[in-house]
């Protein structure tokens, strides 16, 4: 299969119906709702004030589910996060809605709790910040409040070096040597700082505080009428007693967390009701009847339209679409072809007259991925890896299609691998040599890349001209299907021919090919070149135009298949960029002589150093062979441009009903 047929369904119900339809039209996920559009004697459904309700109320779940990971974070292992999610049937989930409003007042009493640890958290840190500039005056005797009594003048504060009591007694004694009954203390002296309290007869506080403003001082701030160790064991208390309303309200959240499987719940139903309400805008209603119109894979149309007809005193029409109406792609594909489709999507779904071409690239794709990675042992880990994981967990429609691609490209890495001798690198000849003293020779079934780099360019450069054959041939084939039959043998075969006489052209520069198929050559070779002179420019009206054209049309063929054909040498790059390394890496773990030694170090080198390659290898395996498929073989034939068939469905997080028919 490949790019599935679509239908254009309607539906008309009565209103009391509506939302009940909508409600299994989202349950079974196949139908894309469209706008009907204004129409005479129908009218629309303003839902505006029902979703923004329900986008507050989604706000309070998700924000009270963030709460909870950071207060009470669920413990499961790395390997558990691989499961799908949880399922429900239909009657299951009805059971667990219970009273909505029960869950989101406990969402909102979360968020009230974490507001509250949060502002006690700025209190706590406020009171030991206040203790913190208390510390220095601890030993001081009176309020730090105190400026002045009736007699006296008193100054509290900090001067930016370090004043004993005596030095500060001796300063006045210089600076003010008619001045009696000046009493100076320091209160506590740090290498920069002096805490200093001073008290003097007010006829002299003016020259006192000139004395001290000399010299930086800083009054202290007031600290209330109580006596600074007064002060600071009440913010002690007040520390206490905010730690335990904090340890309070993290233990409510801590119960609170029972919940929160019932919160997943209602994010999951929220989220539904906000897509339904949505859809509900679309739909055109009469005062005793609602009218839908969208889009139906034709497979699940006539299921459709019976399960509804028996459910709903309703009437569906399924029909074909429009010549000039462009339908959503949905793409469906058996497990091999279907684990390259997101290779496809993030380029661009087909177009409308564009074939799938995930069933014609899957090949090629797995083909190249495992002469890039080129090693069995790393592809068998990758085997191993996807085997595991289908056998432990309940993976989803999209995580199955994710472990059929490692699986897929790790059978491909064993061929290669197996192919060009690799396992690990040359593990087995290391092991067997300086561990048994037993060299061994090279154990590629055909021949290694690494001994025979020009071998391998040139089977790289002719795996890419059948890659890009292949892309000419699905052009060929669109051509002769759109019924543009001269078009297709005017388009494809002098290129065919041009690139068949010029490629042992080229070749016989690196190796001695037969004069019989370089004279073959020269012939296709000029075939097609004037094939290509003669019917590129046919487009235009004069023959100057023609001739033109052809010539400019020769011109970017030879060179874009040039550049195209070349760009396949990176399958001979990373192929030897990861035996190469590999080698190295078990080269490294045998430098030691003792073999007590070797075999230890080798040990730890082997896992770490292949780890990273084949870590570092499939990254650069990915991306090359993606380039691969969208700059040189889908330039061939695909245009792209489609949009993806976006069914009104369950769109959940955390839950998934076995009633869903998935569509992705």
């Amino acid at each position: 299969m490949a790019k599935l047929t679509v239908k254009r369904i309607e539906i008309v119900a009565l209103l009391e119906d509506s939302k009940a339809l909508v409600d299994y039209l989202q349950r079974r996920g196949v139908v894309e709702l469209s706008d009907i559009g204004e129409q005479e004697q129908l009218h629309k459904l303003s839902t505006a004030s029902t979703v923004s309700m329900f986008e507050k109320y989604l706000a309070a779940a998700q924000n009270a589910l963030r709460i909870l990971d950071r207060y009470v974070p669920v413990k499961q292992s790395f390997l558990a996060s691989f499961n799908g999610r949880r399922q429900l049937t239909t009657e299951e989930a009805e059971i667990k809605t219970g009273n909505p409003d029960t869950v989101l007042k406990s969402c909102y009493e979360i968020a009230d709790l974490s507001k509250k640890i949060d502002e006690t958290a700025a209190d706590i840190a406020r009171e030991k910040a206040r203790l913190d500039s208390l510390a220095p005056w601890l030993g001081l005797d009176i309020p730090m409040s105190v400026r002045s009594t009736a007699q006296t003048e008193v100054f509290i504060g900090t001067l930016p070096a370090a004043f004993s009591t005596g030095e500060l007694l001796a300063l006045f004694a210089a600076e003010l040597p008619g001045a009696a009954e000046i009493d100076a203390e320091a209160i506590s002296v740090a290498k920069d700082q002096s805490c200093i309290a001073v008290i003097c007869h007010k006829e002299h506080a003016q020259r006192v505080h000139q004395a001290l403003k000399d010299r930086g001082f800083v009054r202290a701030a007031d600290t209330g009428h109580q006596l600074p160790e007064e002060a600071a064991a009440a913010s002690e208390k007040e520390i206490a007693r905010l730690a335990a309303g904090r340890e309070a309200y993290t233990a409510r959240i801590e119960a609170l967390a029972a919940g929160r499987e019932d919160i997943e719940f209602a994010v999951d139903g929220i989220v539904m009701r906000i897509d339904k309400y949505r859809c509900l805008e679309r739909l055109a209603l009469t005062d005793k009847t609602v009218a839908l119109s969208g889009y139906i894979p034709e497979r699940e149309a006539g299921k459709l339209a019976r399960a509804v007809e028996e459910r709903f005193t309703a009437a569906v029409s399924v029909s074909d679409l429009r010549e000039d109406e462009t339908p959503p792609v949905l793409l469906k594909n058996n497990a091999f072809a279907g684990a390259v489709e997101s290779v496809t999507k993030m380029y661009s779904l087909p177009g409308k007259e564009d074939i799938d071409p995930n069933p014609v690239m899957a090949f090629f794709y797995y083909c190249f991925f495992g002469i890039m990675l080129s090693d069995a042992g790393y592809g068998l880990v990758m085997v191993i890896a996807a085997l595991l994981a289908k056998k432990k967990f309940e993976l989803e429609y999209s995580a199955k299609k994710t472990v059929n691609y490692v699986l897929f490209c790790g059978i491909a890495t064993v061929f290669w691998g197996a192919m060009f001798g690799s396992w690990f690198g040359d593990i087995i000849q290391v092991v067997s040599k300086q561990f048994f003293g037993r060299p061994m020779g090279s154990i590629a079934l055909w021949f290694e890349p690494v001994a025979n780099p020009m071998t391998m360019l040139l089977y790289a450069f002719l795996f890419g001209i059948i890659h890009l054959f292949t892309g000419l041939g699905v052009r060929f084939y669109m051509l002769w299907r759109a019924g543009r039959k001269l078009a297709a043998v005017l388009d494809v075969v002098p290129v065919y021919l041009l690139v068949m006489g010029a490629a042992p052209l080229g070749a016989n520069v690196v190796v001695a090919v037969p004069a019989i198929v370089l004279t073959a050559g020269k012939y296709l070779a000029a075939a097609g070149a004037l094939g290509v002179v003669l019917t590129a420019g046919r487009s235009s009206k004069n023959i100057f135009g023609k001739l033109g054209g052809g010539l400019y049309g020769l011109y970017n063929t030879g060179a874009g298949y040039l550049g195209d054909i070349l760009s396949y040498s990176r399958l001979l790059a990373l192929g030897l960029c990861t035996g190469v390394i590999a080698n190295v890496i078990n080269l490294l773990g045998t430098i030691p002589g003792n073999k007590v030694v070797k075999a230890v170090l080798l040990t730890v080198v082997f896992l770490f150093g292949h780890t990273v390659n084949i870590a570092i290898n499939i990254i650069g395996a990915y991306v090359h062979t993606n380039r691969l498929h969208y700059v040189e073989f889908f330039s061939k034939f695909y245009e792209g441009g489609g949009r993806a068939f976006t069914p009104l469905s369950a769109n959940t997080k955390y839950f998934r009903y076995r009633e869903e028919t998935n569509n992705a």
